[in-house]
C-alpha cells in the first residue's frame, strides 16, 4: 500500500495519531529528569579497609594484597586497582561489562568475609559497597552557628539537617565536611602510668571489659520468664573516673593516672569559607534522580531549616546543577533558534507561507514524539542526549522538504494540489526513505559502542536513530496530507522561483567534468588527500572545557606537614585568589573532613579548593585557572594544581613494573623531560615524595628475654597516641548519642619523642618495661600514598594543559620522550584515567565509523537491489572532510569527541545528497534516457532540495556554532566541522557525483556480462545435459 496515498485519503485518523504523538511527547518531556551525564551502572565495586593511624607500607603489605590475592579467584573480574593512603585501603574491583552488579557485590563480599581471618585484628569492617557515578555532590551548603561549639554542631548536622534532607525526593547521601565527633576523653598521665606500672593498652582494655552491657541469658523467676541483663556502663562520667584497673595484684583508681571529661575526636581536616572555618555538607542524589529537581528540593529543605533554626546560618557554596541547568536551557535556546533559522531559508527558497508553514511543522512534531521513545528507554536530558537533539534540528526537516518541493513542482507544472500531492508523495517514497534508512545506518552502530565509553553514547545513537525515524513518519504521513488541503493551486497565488533548470555556471561545470571523468575523480582524489594533510595538521582533543561558574584546584602538602602548615597554606591561597576579579567565595576542604571525597584515611596533606565565579566575569574559567596557576605557585610551603574535567589532572602519564626502585628512578626521569614541554604546564610526580616516619624496631634478644612481642609494642604506641579504633573502644550512652571512650596521651607528650619512647609495655612477669629498653627508635621516610593496579605498584607524572593545547596532542609528545621510547625493562606505560578515556572513545568511533559505512551499504544494495549504484553513494562520502579539517584548522579547533561525532552526521547527510540525485538518474534512465542526460536531469531537478536541505541544516547548526550561550562551548567545535563539511560535500557533490555514477555505471555495463556468464551455464551445456539424460 502507498503510505503517503493512504494518508491523504484517510485524514481523520493521520491527525488523530499526530495529536496524541505531540501531546504525549509533552508530557514524556516535563517528567524526564534533567542530568549532567546518562544513567550508567557500570558493575565497579569497592572495598575499603580502615585502621587508624597505619602507614601506607603496612596498609598495603597487611590488608591490601591479601585482598588482591583473594579477589583473583572471582569470576568475572576485568581490573583491580587499589589506593592505599595513611590508615585506608580502597580495593577497586571491576567486572566485565555485563556482570549483574548485585552478584558481582555478593561475590567480593563472601570472598572478604572469607579473607577477614588473615587481615590484622585491629581493622575497623571492611565495607563493600558498589561504585556509583551519580554519587558526586550535586550541591554544597556552608553553615555556621556562633552559638553552638564544634561538636554541637556536629551533631546537629548529623541528626538535624541529615534527618530533613535526607526525606527531600531524589536525595541520597547527605555527607559533613568539618567539625568534630564528640567522645569521653581519658587523657593519660605518663609520669602516673610508669609511676604505677601500667599500659595505655591495660587501660583501655579494662574500660572495655568493665564499662560495657551484655546479655546474659534467660530465667524463669517467680514462674516468669525474665532475660538477664549485666550492666556495667556508666551512668554518669564520674563513674567512669572511679573505674579501678587491676595492675600487678593491686587496683589503680582511673582518675589517679588520667583526666576524663568531655571532649571531642581528633581533628584531622578542616574546612574553610573564605578563610573563615565552617562546618559544610554537600548532597549526593539517587541514581535516577535529576539534578536539578533534587537542588531545587534541597533549596527548600534548606530554607524550611533556617526558618525552623534563626540562630544557623546556611550558605549555598556551589552547585553543580546549575551549569546542567544553564546548559538545558542553552541546548532549548539553542533548538528554538535552529528551528527558526531553518525555517527562514525554507521561505527564502519557496517563498510561499504555505509550503513553509508545511515544512516547518515536521520538526517539532518530529522532535517531541522522540521524548515518547527517550522515556520509555529509561533515558534523561543529559548532555549527551541533548547533544543528539541539537545535531539533528537541521535534519528533521529535510525529508519535508524534499516532499514538499517536490509537490510544488508538480503543482507548477499545473497539477492540483491534492493529486500533486497524491502522485508526488510516492513518487519521492524511496529516496526519503533510502535517505533517514542511512542516517539510521550511520548512527546505530554508536549505540554499540564496546567497553565504558560505548555505555554513555548509547543513549545519543538511539535518540538520534528516533528522531530520524519520526521524522520520516512525519515525511510520509503527514507532510502530503497537509500539502493535499493546505496548499494553493498554480492559478491562485504568486509564481514560485522557477525549479527544475540548470544554473548556466552549474552545467558547464557538469559538462567539464563529464567530459573528462577520470581527471576529475582525480581532482576529488585529491580534495581527499587535501583533507588528510589538514587533518594531520590539527590538535587531537577529548572534550573542550566548559566555561563553568566554578573551578576545583587540587591542594598537596609538602611530605610531613602539619594541619596548622596546610592551614597556613590554605589561607595563603584564600587570600591570593580573593584578590583577583571575578571571584565571589572560596571554598576549602582539607584532610580527613568526613566529605564524600574522602578516603576513609586521615591524609591531611590533600585537599581541594573550589573558587566560585561570578555570572558576569570577563574571563572564562579556562583562562582564569590559566592566570591564577603561577601566583599559587609563588606559595612555598603547599603545591597547588588544577583538576580536570573528571576531577584528574589533563595530562597523566601511568608507569607500572613490580620494582619500585626502577619505578622512581624512570619517574623522576621522566618528570625532567616533560619540564621541557611546551604543551604542558606544571608537571609533578604522583604519588607525592615519601614523608618522615618515626621508625620502632624492637631488638630481638631484649624483647625475647622480657617476653615483649612486637603486636604488645604497637598497641602500647597506638593507643596512646591516637586511641584506639571505635570498633574495639568503649561506648558511653547519653540520650541518643553513643560516644566512644578515648584512650590517650595529651597531646603535648604525643609530639615528645622522650615520652613516647618511655611509655610502657608490659612483660611475662606482669612487669611493664618502656619501649626504649626493648625497641630502638629512629626517623626514616616511606610512601604517603601507595597506587596499586593489577596487583602491581604504579607512578604516575601529571601536568596541566598549556593554554590553547589539546591534550591529544601532549599525549603525542610525552609519548614522543626518549624516557618513554625507552622504558627499562620490566617497567612500562598503564592506559589509565583520561588517556585510557580517549584511546577508548577513539577507537570506538572508528570502529562505528566502518560499521556505519558497511550497514549504510547493506541498506542501499536492499533498497536499490544493486551493489553498483551504492558505490556511487559511498563513494562520495569523502568530499564532506575537506571542508570540515578546512574550518577547523581556519578557526583552530582539534579533533575531539563531539567532532567526531559531528563527522558521523556529515556521513550521513553527504550519503543524503548523493541519494537523491541516484536514486532520480535511475528512474530517468529506466524511462529511457541516456547515462549523460539522466545525470543532467537529476542535477537539474534535485539541486534545489539539495541545496535548501544543506542550508536549513546550516542554520540549524548556527547557533551552536556561534557559541553564543553557557555551556555551549563543548559543541562548538561539532558545528563548526559539520557546517564546513556541509558546504564542501554539497559543493563538490554536484559536480562530482554525476561524474562517479558515470564511471561506475560503464563498469557496471562492461562487468555484468561477464559475471552472468560465470554464474549461467550456457545454452549449449543445457542442450547437451539434456541428450545425455536421454
Amino acid at each position: 500500500m502507498r503510505i503517503s496515498a493512504w494518508a491523504i485519503r484517510n485524514p481523520i485518523p493521520v491527525t488523530l495519531l499526530f495529536i496524541l504523538l505531540t501531546v504525549s511527547g509533552a508530557v514524556a518531556f516535563m517528567r524526564m529528569p534533567i542530568q549532567m551525564f546518562p544513567n550508567v551502572a557500570l558493575p565497579i565495586v569497592t572495598v575499603t579497609v580502615t585502621q587508624n593511624g597505619t602507614a601506607p607500607s603496612e596498609m598495603e603489605n597487611q590488608v591490601t594484597r591479601p585482598i588482591e590475592n583473594a579477589l583473583t579467584g572471582v569470576a568475572g573480574i576485568k581490573n583491580i586497582g587499589s589506593t592505599v593512603v595513611l590508615g585506608a585501603s580502597t580495593t577497586t574491583v571491576e567486572f566485565e561489562l555485563g556482570t549483574e552488579l548485585q552478584k558481582a557485590i555478593d561475590d567480593v563480599r563472601t570472598v572478604i568475609e572469607r579473607t577477614r581471618v588473615e587481615l590484622p585484628q585491629g581493622i575497623d569492617p571492611p565495607t563493600v559497597q558498589r561504585l556509583d557515578l551519580d554519587s558526586a555532590p550535586v550541591v554544597t551548603y556552608a553553615i555556621i552557628a556562633p552559638a553552638m561549639g564544634n561538636t554541637q554542631l556536629a551533631w546537629f548536622i548529623d541528626n538535624e539537617v541529615t534527618r530533613a534532607l535526607q526525606a527531600r525526593s531524589g536525595v541520597g547521601q547527605v555527607s559533613r565536611i568539618g567539625g568534630a565527633e564528640r567522645e569521653i576523653a581519658v587523657i593519660l598521665d605518663p609520669e602516673r602510668m610508669a609511676a604505677v606500672g601500667v599500659t595505655a593498652a591495660q587501660i583501655n582494655n579494662a574500660l572495655a571489659s568493665f564499662h560495657v552491657d551484655s546479655p546474659g541469658g534467660l530465667a524463669d523467676v517467680g514462674g516468669t520468664e525474665q532475660t538477664i541483663r549485666v550492666l556495667g556502663s556508666a551512668g554518669q562520667v564520674s563513674q567512669i573516673r572511679d573505674l579501678t584497673i587491676p595492675v600487678q595484684g593491686r587496683y589503680v583508681r582511673l582518675s589517679d593516672i588520667a583526666e576524663v571529661g568531655d571532649g571531642q575526636g581528633e581533628v584531622r581536616g578542616f574546612a574553610r569559607l573564605n578563610g573563615r572555618p565552617v562546618v559544610a555538607v554537600q548532597i549526593s542524589k539517587t541514581s535516577a534522580a535529576s539534578d536539578v529537581s533534587v537542588v531545587d528540593e534541597v533549596d527548600e529543605g534548606v530554607a524550611e531549616l533556617s526558618r525552623a533554626y534563626p540562630g544557623v546560618t546556611f550558605t549555598k557554596i556551589v552547585s553543580t546543577a546549575e551549569l546542567t541547568r544553564s546548559s538545558f536551557h542553552a541546548t532549548v535556546d539553542v533548538l528554538i533558534e535552529g528551528v527558526i533559522l531553518a525555517i527562514l531559508v525554507v521561505f527564502l527558497f519557496l517563498r510561499d507561507w504555505r509550503a513553509t508553514a508545511i515544512a516547518a511543522t515536521a520538526m517539532p512534531l518530529s522532535l517531541i514524539p522522540t521524548f515518547i521513545f527517550m522515556a520509555g528507554m529509561g533515558f534523561s536530558l543529559n548532555g549527551i542526549t541533548l547533544l543528539a537533539l541539537t545535531l539533528v534540528i537541521g535534519i528533521l526537516v529535510d525529508d519535508a522538504i524534499v516532499e514538499i518541493e517536490n509537490i510544488e513542482k508538480r503543482i507548477e507544472k499545473g497539477e492540483s494540489p491534492y493529486r500533486a500531492a497524491l502522485i508526488g508523495a510516492d513518487a519521492i517514497g524511496l529516496a526519503v526513505i533510502a535517505t533517514t534508512a542511512t542516517i539510521i545506518a550511520v548512527f546505530a552502530p554508536v549505540s554499540l559502542m564496546p567497553g565504558e565509553a560505548g555505555q554513555f553514547f548509547k543513549e545519543f545513537g538511539l535518540t538520534v536513530a528516533a528522531a530520524v525515524t519520526f521524522s520520516l513518519i512525519v515525511a510520509r504521513l503527514l507532510t502530503p496530507l497537509m500539502a493535499a488541503y493546505f496548499l494553493l493551486p498554480h492559478d491562485a497565488r504568486k509564481s514560485m522561483v522557477a525549479g527544475g533548470r540548470l544554473h548556466p555556471l552549474h552545467r558547464r561545470a557538469l559538462e567539464w567534468t563529464l567530459a573528462r571523468p577520470w581527471l576529475s575523480a582525480g581532482i576529488g582524489a585529491g580534495f581527499f588527500v587535501l583533507a588528510l594533510v589538514i587533518a594531520a595538521t590539527l590538535q587531537i582533543g577529548f572534550q573542550a572545557t566548559p566555561n563553568r561558574n566554578y573551578v576545583y584546584i587540587s591542594v598537596e602538602g609538602a611530605p610531613g606537614a602539619t594541619r596548622a602548615d596546610m592551614s597556613e597554606a590554605v589561607q595563603d591561597a584564600t587570600r591570593v585568589i580573593m584578590k583577583q576579579p571575578d571571584v565571589e567565595r572560596v571554598f576549602a576542604q582539607v584532610g580527613s573532613t568526613g566529605g564524600t571525597f574522602t578516603t576513609g584515611g586521615a591524609d591531611m596533606r590533600t585537599g581541594t579548593i573550589t573558587v566560585i565565579l561570578s555570572h558576569d566575569r570577563s574571563r572564562t574559567s579556562e583562562e582564569f585557572q590559566a592566570e591564577l596557576g603561577p601566583l599559587l605557585r609563588s606559595i612555598p610551603s603547599a603545591r597547588f594544581y588544577n583538576q580536570g574535567n573528571f576531577g584528574q589532572a589533563a595530562v597523566s602519564i601511568v608507569l607500572a613494573g613490580s620494582d619500585g626502585k626502577e619505578l622512581e628512578r624512570t619517574q623522576t626521569k621522566l618528570l625532567r623531560e616533560m619540564r621541557a614541554l611546551p604543551s604542558i604546564s606544571d608537571p609533578r610526580p604522583s604519588p607525592a615524595a615519601p614523608g618522615p616516619e618515626l621508625v620502632v624496631k624492637p631488638r630481638p634478644a631484649e624483647a625475647a628475654r622480657l617476653n615483649v612481642d612486637t603486636t604488645a609494642i604497637a598497641n602500647a604506641l597506638r593507643v596512646a597516641t591516637i586511641g584506639e579504633i571505635d570498633a574495639a573502644s568503649a561506648k558511653y550512652s547519653e540520650g541518643e548519642q553513643r560516644l566512644p571512650i578515648r584512650v590517650r596521651l595529651p597531646e603535648s607528650a604525643r609530639n615528645d619523642l622522650d615520652t613516647i619512647a618511655a611509655l610502657r609495655v608490659p612483660t611475662r612477669d606482669g612487669n611493664t618495661t618502656p619501649v626504649s629498653g626493648v625497641a630502638d627508635i629512629g626517623f626514616d621516610a616511606g610512601p604517603g600514598k601507595i597506587v596499586r593496579f593489577n596487583r602491581e605498584r604504579r607512578v604516575a607524572v601529571e601536568a596541566d594543559l598549556a593554554v590553547g593545547k589539546a591534550v591529544g596532542t601532549a599525549l603525542q609528545q610525552v609519548r614522543d620522550l626518549p624516557a618513554m621510547r625507552n622504558l627499562p625493562t620490566g617497567i612500562h606505560q598503564a592506559q589509565e584515567g583520561q588517556t585510557q578515556l580517549i584511546a577508548d572513545l577513539f577507537v570506538g568511533f572508528v570502529l562505528a565509523l566502518f560499521a556505519g559505512i558497511g550497514l549504510t551499504f547493506t541498506v542501499l544494495v536492499l533498497l536499490f537491489r544493486g551493489f553498483f549504484k551504492p558505490v556511487v553513494i559511498l563513494g562520495a562520502l569523502p568530499l564532506c572532510l575537506l571542508g570540515a579539517f578546512a574550518a577547523l584548522r581556519l578557526l583552530g579547533f582539534p579533533i575531539d569527541m563531539p567532532v567526531l561525532i559531528g563527522l558521523l552526521m556529515l556521513m550521513g547527510l553527504c550519503a543524503k545528497n548523493s541519494i537523491l540525485l541516484v536514486e532520480f538518474a535511475i528512474e530517468a534512465e529506466r524511462d529511457g534516457q541516456s547515462v549523460r542526460d539522466a545525470l543532467l536531469e537529476a542535477c537539474a531537478q534535485r539541486t534545489r532540495p539539495i541545496i535548501m536541505t544543506s542550508m536549513a541544516m546550516i542554520a540549524g547548526m548556527l547557533p551552536t556554532a556561534l557559541a553564543i550561550s553557557e555551556g555551549s562551548e563543548s559543541r562548538q567545535p561539532m558545528a563548526i566541522a559539520v557546517i564546513g563539511g556541509i558546504v564542501s560535500s554539497t559543493a563538490l557533490s554536484l559536480v562530482l557525483v554525476p561524474v562517479i555514477y558515470e564511471i561506475i555505471d560503464g563498469f557496471e555495463q562492461r562487468a555484468i556480462p561477464r559475471l552472468a556468464r560465470l554464474v549461467t551455464r550456457p545454452a549449449e551445456d543445457d542442450l547437451r545435459l539434456a541428450e545425455e539424460s536421454r
